[in-house]
């Protein structure tokens, strides 16, 4: 998997994907009520090969409780997407995406989290 990251937008590619996450704010946000360090981006997966992408919009929240990340796009499937491509999500899942979501966690840096994770202190106190 080859990644590629700067202040504005991700880049991952292997042989069959090709994955681009614009930047296009960071802030505070809210996942299920819950307060939450907030990036917003737009994704744009390619079928390399082919003329095939799937663009949605979509949040990267840190959850400084557990700490981890979550990812949530709207605007089309990425399960459905694939499958219109003739191609199987199991493998696509396991040796594409999981790494995708795991690598866009890198969009915040320790100094957003570490300023997150006081405020968030300061919030319960």
């Amino acid at each position: 998997m080859e990644f590629k990251i700067t202040e504005k937008e991700m880049q991952f590619e292997n042989e069959q994907y090709a994955s681009r996450m614009i930047i296009t704010g960071k802030g505070q946000g809210h996942d299920r009520g819950e307060p939450r360090l907030r990036c917003a981006v737009t994704l744009t997966i390619r079928v390399k090969g082919t003329d095939n992408e799937l663009r949605l919009r979509g949040n990267i929240y840190w959850d400084a409780k557990y700490p981890k990340t979550h990812v949530f796009f709207t605007g089309g499937s990425i399960k459905e997407f694939i499958a219109e491509q003739g191609l199987d999500y199991a493998p696509f899942k396991s040796e594409y995406w999981d790494k995708v979501k795991r690598l866009a966690s890198n969009v915040f840096t320790d100094k957003e989290i570490l300023e997150y994770t006081k405020m968030m202190e300061q919030v319960k106190a």
